[in-house]
């Protein structure tokens, strides 16, 4: 995987960061003890800088989505049974109010391919300068032996829980599911198990993201006005081909199973028509059945039998 054009061009950027960074440091007088340690808090603040539009656009789409949470609820209730309605009015209601639901999902997605570069730019790869990395998996800083190993005393990782939480108390709102709440509160946690074995650089990197993020947080709270429906509906369109091609995608999906739908009601009601005239009697069936059944006793006449047809078949015999 670290052989992929893209990621490796991106681990060799924060990897010449980093040693930039450090370089600019050593050359200030201060020590290799402080020198890398701070460079992965500088590398942090660079990145965060770079996403922060991204961040920005995150909020305002989270807020957003909270305005919108009414209408949400009226289209669940109101098409509760059929899941393709709802979701093609729930595209149409985004794009009434010019939401783009999958704008907070990105600043998230771009953050794992950072998190994986920078965890190969500390432990280290074959296209990357080992004195370096060995210099920066070697050093120390405030209470940790050595960066490139886990943190001996758990410090980090208690440090990375508890901001994690805090972070993710202050993105979640009134409106937010409860069950949407459980899972991001026991998120932080639940990456213990897997994170706890991981080098203490990593954990610099990932605390001083959560103490940014808290402090980003509360100024775009206090800067950014709520939205509201009539604000949002009221701004100028703008095209967006995401947007359009998910709603052209919904609208595929309904017209399909609208004509699926319709093409089995169809068939159902060949079939029963097929089982209906099969099940009817033939014109002459009743009056067959009557010639095959019993024949009358002798000297008595069917129903309806003329009396000088009877005669007429017994004259010979009594002659």
């Amino acid at each position: 995987m670290v052989d992929l054009p893209l990621l490796k061009q991106l681990i060799q950027l924060l990897h010449w960061i980093l040693v930039s960074l450090h370089e600019w440091l050593s050359s200030g007088g201060l020590g290799e003890s402080w020198a890398w340690g701070l460079a992965i808090i500088g590398l942090t603040i660079v990145v965060r800088l770079v996403l922060f539009p991204l961040t920005w656009k995150q909020f305002s789409s989270a807020q957003a989505m909270q305005a919108i949470q009414p209408k949400m609820k009226e289209l669940q209730q109101r098409h509760k049974g059929d899941r393709a309605k709802l979701q093609q009015e729930t595209m149409k209601l985004y794009q009434e109010h010019r939401v783009n639901p999958f704008a907070s999902c990105l600043p998230i997605v771009l953050q794992l391919p950072v998190f994986i570069s920078l965890y190969y730019a500390i432990k280290g790869t074959g296209y990357l300068d080992k004195a370096m990395t060995g210099a920066l998996a070697d050093a120390s800083f405030l209470w940790i032996p050595h960066l490139g190993d886990p943190d001996p005393y758990y410090i980090l990782l208690v440090l990375y829980v508890v901001s994690q939480l805090v972070s993710t108390e202050l993105m979640l709102t009134a409106q937010t599911d409860k069950s949407q709440k459980m899972i991001m509160r026991a998120m932080p946690i639940m990456f213990v198990f897997f994170l706890f074995r991981f080098p203490a650089g990593l954990f610099v990197y990932w605390v001083t993201t959560n103490l940014w993020t808290i402090g980003q947080q509360i100024i775009i709270r206090k800067v950014m006005k709520p939205k509201d429906l009539a604000t949002m509906s009221a701004r100028p369109a703008r095209r967006s081909r995401f947007m359009e091609a998910v709603m052209s995608s919904q609208d595929g999906r309904a017209k399909t199973r609208e004509e699926l739908v319709a093409e089995r009601r169809a068939e159902k009601a060949a079939k029963a028509g097929t089982a209906g005239k099969g099940a009817a009697k033939p014109p002459g069936a009743s009056s067959g059945a009557r010639k095959t059944g019993r024949k009358p006793p002798p000297g008595k006449r069917k129903p309806g039998q003329a009396a000088g047809k009877g005669k007429a078949r017994n004259g010979p015999a009594s002659g």
